[in-house]
């Protein structure tokens, strides 16, 4: 069996997508599905049982004992930006996955977890996932304090998975987002609105030096994020690895202003640019990133990741006309 926390969500649902693409349907799904619209991500996935979040954790030995585990990956957290509560990420991000990390050292278990290039805050100290660095790092909101609070603590572990890798996802974009509503990726909010006014709306630029539209992100195309993540899963299963446990940062390593994804975004719907400048809310403003891109010198060497990221252009126009614009907009 494999485990998917998160398995609903937008990169869990992905990484399904994926492992049923290789002929695995042993997965046991873990996830909170309420009253949002997730579960349209689960209805084309051939799973064998899905548990809910809270009961998970309860149930886990039992589950072991039953379904031997090959790996768990842990997608599952409070993933809003806006989260005030920091109790609740405490609970959620924190303590949740440290019962999991402590479970899968137990059993010598594979342990994949999503990490967040929010921990690295406004980047004052670059964007290296070089771990010796990770303590140095200021996170600017909640969410990723909560993250970066998890990697500092499996960095101080004796007791280890055999394998295991903490995911640093950057800006990722793709099918499966919808439920997301405002932490949805631009490529998602672009097209409906492009649809109805012709237009995009970006932020306007408060930093000097930095023209309306050109504050830079590093985009990456989710279904490369599962590449990675599959190539890590298939070297955890290896009796002798090439990849080394550690914590890796997942981007395209290019940051890439909005406006060209904008611009990427009118491409693909055949259509010219054309940009409305709005003003960028107050309480996000002071906090803002204008600039991140991934240093991904572990992920090859250590990760020993060695393929290449499809270019932005690329990634949104298979996004844009083949989801968004197409039949079927899932994976």
């Amino acid at each position: 069996m494999i485990v998917v926390t998160g398995g609903a969500g937008f990169i869990g649902s992905a990484m399904l997508w994926r492992l049923n693409e290789e002929g695995r349907n042993d997965l046991i799904v873990v996830d909170n599905l309420g009253i949002t619209p997730k579960w349209k991500n689960l209805t084309k996935r051939d799973t064998y049982l899905c548990v809910h979040k809270d009961k998970f954790l309860g149930d886990l030995e039992n589950l072991g004992k039953k379904y031997p585990i090959d790996a768990i990956f842990h997608m599952g957290a409070c993933s809003s930006t806006a989260q005030k509560n920091m109790d609740y990420l405490l609970e959620n991000n924190v303590h949740y996955s440290i019962s999991l990390f402590e479970y899968c050292s137990r059993n010598q278990i594979p342990f994949i977890y999503a990490s967040s290039a929010a921990t690295y805050g406004a980047g004052e100290c670059g964007y290296s996932d070089q771990m010796e660095g990770i303590k140095q790092l200021r996170p600017i909101n909640p969410y990723g304090f909560s993250k970066q609070l998890f990697d500092l603590w499996v960095m101080k572990q004796k007791q280890t998975p055999p394998f295991w890798a903490g995911l640093k996802f950057f800006n990722v974009f793709g099918p499966g987002e919808y439920h997301k509503e405002g932490m949805r990726s631009l490529v998602c909010k672009a097209v409906p609105q492009i649809q109805e006014n012709q237009s995009l709306k970006l932020f306007e630029s408060y930093k000097e030096g930095v023209a309306h539209g050109e504050q830079k992100r590093d985009f990456v195309y989710v279904k490369d994020v599962i590449d990675v993540m599959m190539h890590l899963f298939t070297e955890s299963q290896k009796s002798q690895p090439q990849a080394q446990s550690g914590i890796y940062n997942v981007g395209s390593g290019q940051a890439r202003s909005f406006a060209d994804l904008g611009r990427a975004v009118f491409s693909a719907m055949g259509l010219e640019s054309n940009f409305e400048w709005i003003p960028m809310p107050e309480e996000i403003k002071h906090g803002y990133q204008y600039f991140t891109q991934a240093d991904l010198g572990l992920l090859r060497s250590r990760g020993g990741y060695k393929k290449e990221f499809t270019p932005l252009e690329e990634g949104v126009k298979d996004y844009v006309q083949n989801y968004l614009l197409g039949d079927d907009p899932y994976l």
